[in-house]
């Protein structure tokens, strides 16, 4: 038995698609407006001629970036011509191409934060002083160095918006006797599975994460656990991941 923890409807996409798999929903979190009401996302869209680039860390974000741009009475043509999308993984990538009909003009060659960061400072990096503004849309519970390491070459000035929150799911759902796998999606899926579960002894479960981030929450928390880690930051990569 394979368990899902990312939200209910991530959780049950997937298990329709792959109805031959024993997947089992466990939901951890769900997604909830940031703590402002998207009020600093709603102010950076009406200024977004400022920016040089925008960038997306996950699809979640970018989804709820135009769903705004539309909730505010704005669209496309309301976007500076100049603005450039930069995003992390495949899922984000396609969601630019395929369901915006927009550009990506910059991914990172591995889903992290960090290749990211690295990546883009290292290829559009400039001799002279100039700093161009990036906006940032991401989660409210992130937590990390991506601006100072953005910032670092002293070309950007990144402005980061919370474009979501995540919370904890408190529905009571009794996991299966029999697990074999554990797929943890964020930091916040492992807190609160953790705390779902009453610290449930996994030492016998393979486990498979996504990020450096995500394992480090689970080492924190399931210090013996055998984890794996995905390449790609998708649920499908982690199926893939098993099936191999």
């Amino acid at each position: 038995m394979i368990v899902l923890t990312s939200t209910k409807e991530k959780n049950d996409s997937l298990i329709k698609k792959n109805p031959d798999l024993a997947l089992f929903s466990f939901p951890c979190i769900q997604y909830a407006p940031p703590s402002d009401n998207y009020q600093a996302l709603d102010q950076a869209l009406k200024k977004n001629h400022e920016f040089e680039w925008v960038f997306f860390l996950s699809k979640k974000a970018a989804e709820v970036f135009f769903e705004r741009l539309l909730s505010i009475g704005g669209n496309f043509f309301n976007l500076s011509n100049h603005l450039k999308f930069a995003v992390i993984g495949s899922k984000t990538k396609s969601f630019f191409e395929n369901e915006l009909n927009l550009p990506v003009d910059f991914m990172p060659a591995k889903a992290s934060s960090v290749d990211f960061a690295n990546e883009f400072t290292k290829q559009f990096a400039f001799d002279f002083h100039c700093k161009f503004k990036v906006l940032l849309a991401r989660s409210e519970l992130a937590s990390d160095n991506f601006k100072e390491l953005i910032e670092s070459t002293n070309n950007y000035e990144l402005v980061e918006v919370p474009a979501y929150n995540t919370v904890e799911v408190f529905e009571h759902i009794d996991l299966p006797c029999k697990i074999d796998y554990i797929l943890f999606t964020s930091p916040s899926c492992v807190v609160n599975f953790y705390k779902k579960t009453k610290a449930m002894d996994l030492q016998n479960i393979k486990i498979l994460s996504i990020g450096a981030k995500t394992s480090q929450k689970i080492n924190e928390l399931y210090p013996h656990c055998d984890i794996q880690v995905t390449t790609e930051a998708s649920l499908e990569a982690m199926l893939e991941l098993i099936s191999n």
